[in-house]
């Protein structure tokens, strides 16, 4: 398998070398460090800083944050003043991940619910807010990935997402294989996969995300491993997961576990 494997730090409760060094020698290479939520941005870095020290001494590469992610975060807020504020935070936290030389920062476009007649001036704010944050980005050499969503969140199909990104050109997509609800894989990646440049890789039911250990829901693994090749997706293999979410083993599992199950299903 040429492409390199990353693992996002929500797989553990617990940011510890020895969980780290787990996930290291089952052939992990690449980290996805998450932001805490719903601490001021100086207590969210403060944790990220510990959390990066800790991957580093695993010789884990950090190749991505996740920004924030709920109602206090929402880059599609239409109060102009609230938009500002949000965007003023994650400019705070992409000033650290260019310290850092992180690569990429992934980026909801919304949080939810989005009323349907909201939907389209949302859309407008949310794209404007893409576009501001990836030139702002840019000049610390990190790409915005903005993540497809599901239900009702901005994002929750290719169309969406191509118009969020401008059909690619004011940023890039991470792929959320177990957020498409609308819409079929082979769709979503014939629209919008050339804009690809990370993934976040689970399983689920199709009726809702469930962040599932691969192999445990309804996708077609095989299919969709062809369907990136096709792309020539060259990215990572990020998956996003926590340790304990599958109803199949229905016990915590080891990165060992999730990597040798990943390769079962897809070769």
């Amino acid at each position: 398998m040429k492409n390199k494997m990353g693992l996002s730090t929500c797989f553990y409760k617990e940011c510890t070398e020895e969980n780290w060094r787990q996930a290291a020698g089952a052939g992990f290479t690449d980290t996805e460090l998450v932001f805490t939520r719903v601490l001021p941005a100086e207590l969210i870095l403060s944790k990220a800083e510990r959390a990066y020290n800790v991957l580093s001494a695993c010789r884990l590469h950090v190749s991505s944050v996740h920004l924030p992610f709920n109602d206090a975060w929402d880059i599609s807020a239409l109060e102009t003043a609230r938009r500002r504020e949000v965007l003023e935070k994650l400019r705070l936290l992409l000033d650290w991940t260019g310290k850092k030389q992180i690569g990429i920062a992934v980026l909801h476009p919304s949080f939810e619910p989005v009323p349907e007649g909201e939907r389209q001036e949302r859309l407008l704010r949310s794209a404007e807010s893409i576009r501001e944050l990836s030139r702002y980005a840019s000049n610390q050499n990190i790409r915005i990935a903005v993540e497809n969503l599901p239900r009702t969140c901005l994002g929750n199909c290719a169309d969406e997402i191509l118009t969020l990104t401008d059909d690619g050109k004011s940023a890039s997509v991470c792929f959320d294989v177990n957020h498409l609800l609308k819409e079929t894989h082979r769709d979503f990646v014939k629209k919008a996969g050339d804009y690809f440049i990370t993934t976040h890789l689970s399983d689920y039911d199709r009726r809702d995300e469930k962040h599932w250990l691969p192999g445990d829901g309804c996708i077609d693994w095989k299919e969709l491993m062809a369907l990136l090749e096709e792309k020539q997706y060259g990215g990572r293999y990020l998956f996003e997961l926590n340790e304990a979410s599958s109803p199949s083993l229905n016990r915590v599992f080891t990165p060992k576990e999730l990597a040798d199950r990943f390769r079962e299903i897809t070769t």
